[in-house]
């Protein structure tokens, strides 16, 4: 873990030009037969209405729906499978100008009756665009399999530029990335909180690393925690309304539950090694966090009392960064194998540990989507870092931007 915070605070980021690229890992299955067919006409103009503005909104649309995972997509006019064949579905839209507004309509309906099962009509302002395709592309997802969709959420990031750092959001794709702040001095590791409606992130401002607060509606941050030694490594629990934090005011590293006003409410781990790391369960009942107790870096859970430790990993000598899955059922982490750290996953109760990644180029700072199903991480380059998703069920995976440490918003 602390190879891994060593590694963001010093690494440079080289100039780099990153198209979005769609790759399958060969240690993931894909399952085409589970797959919706799906087909996605071209959608139309009328009225006056922008051709390159629909011709954008249905490539966001397509690429949305392909990377969720659920779809087998094929683009243009649909061929009828005929009565009784497999269910199958037709996604079309269309812009349209009325008194001076502009609009898209846009709906899916059943292949083979033409049964209509969802629509939508949005008024399109200024650099909404994007933003209306992937609520449209969200609700398809919905209306077909339940679950909803992820294509309008965030991702934050951090990035060096030169002798600056920078606090990024960006669109889940990669898209529309807009600078929170600048500072000569380094950032790292930042945490949705609030309901997206803040960043938490640690900042070495003052010379030694401290924790602050970014509410997106204000132009200047709030220092949270500036205790002797270091404050950072933090965690936020909405169902809690309070933060998980590695301090070292006490001499080692240890986690603490804390308000975000900065008050510690509880000191949750006591021992003579490095325990950091630390990341809630979707209950906020329990807490993931790394130490180096047993002599190696390993991943453990405790209660949020502070009771109950137990070690997960048992296999690999190096275990860090875990993060818990959204939907409780899963853990991810990086483990350590043949000098190069690449992504695991495993069970709460530490069963069916998996390697999920290969290769020579390290993946590290794994942090799940709110669908408990993609995961973002960074992917350290001889280039330099970027930032990357995974699909966990199938293997499909996107590079998205230049950058480093970075975290999936909520819903």
């Amino acid at each position: 873990m602390l190879r891994i915070l060593h590694a963001a605070l010093i690494c440079i980021l080289l100039p780099l030009s990153v198209a979005a690229q769609t790759e399958v890992w060969p240690g993931i299955k894909t399952e085409e037969a589970d797959l919706i067919p799906m087909w996605i006409e071209n959608f139309e103009a009328d009225g006056g209405a922008s051709i390159s503005d629909a011709q954008t909104i249905e490539q966001v649309v397509f690429s949305d729906l392909d990377f969720s995972g659920f779809f087998r997509i094929t683009r243009g006019r649909a061929v009828g499978l005929g009565k009784g064949k497999n269910f199958a579905v037709v996604v079309s839209g269309k812009l349209f100008e009325r008194a001076g507004e502009a609009y898209f309509e846009g709906k899916a309906v059943e292949l083979s009756s033409g049964q209509f099962i969802g629509g939508k009509r949005y008024k399109l302002g200024k650099g909404l665009i994007r933003k209306v395709a992937h609520h449209f592309s969200d609700e398809v997802v919905y209306w077909l399999t339940g679950e909803k969709g992820i294509a309008g959420t965030q991702i934050v990031y951090t990035r060096k530029s030169g002798d600056v750092w920078e606090l990024v959001i960006c669109d889940y794709d990669g898209y529309r990335p807009r600078v929170l702040m600048r500072q000569s001095t380094p950032i790292i590791s930042p945490r949705w909180a609030e309901q997206g409606k803040a960043v938490l992130y640690t900042s070495y401002r003052y010379g030694k690393p401290d924790l602050f607060i970014r509410y997106l509606r204000e132009s200047s941050s709030r220092l949270i925690a500036s205790y002797e030694g270091l404050n950072y490594s933090v965690d936020w629990s909405e169902k809690r309304g309070a933060l998980l934090v590695t301090l070292s005011k006490e001499g080692n590293p240890e986690i603490y539950i804390m308000g975000k006003d900065g008050h510690i409410e509880r000191r949750l781990t006591h021992n003579h090694s490095i325990d950091c790391g630390p990341s809630w369960s979707p209950t906020g009942r329990e807490a993931l966090f790394t130490s180096d107790r047993s002599g190696t870096p390993q991943v453990y859970v405790t209660e949020a009392d502070g009771s109950n430790v137990r070690r997960l990993t048992f296999y690999g000598s190096y275990n860090a960064s875990p993060d818990w899955s959204p939907k409780g059922d899963l853990i991810v982490f990086v483990s350590r194998i043949d000098g190069v750290f690449q992504l695991c996953t495993i069970r709460p109760d530490g069963t069916d540990q998996r390697l999920l990644t290969e290769g020579w180029v390290s993946q590290e700072d794994p942090r799940w989507a709110p669908d408990g199903r993609h995961v973002v991480f960074t992917e350290r380059r001889r280039s330099g870092p970027v930032i990357s998703i995974v699909d966990m069920a199938t293997g499909g995976r996107r590079i998205l931007t230049q950058g480093e440490t970075p975290d999936w918003s909520f819903r």
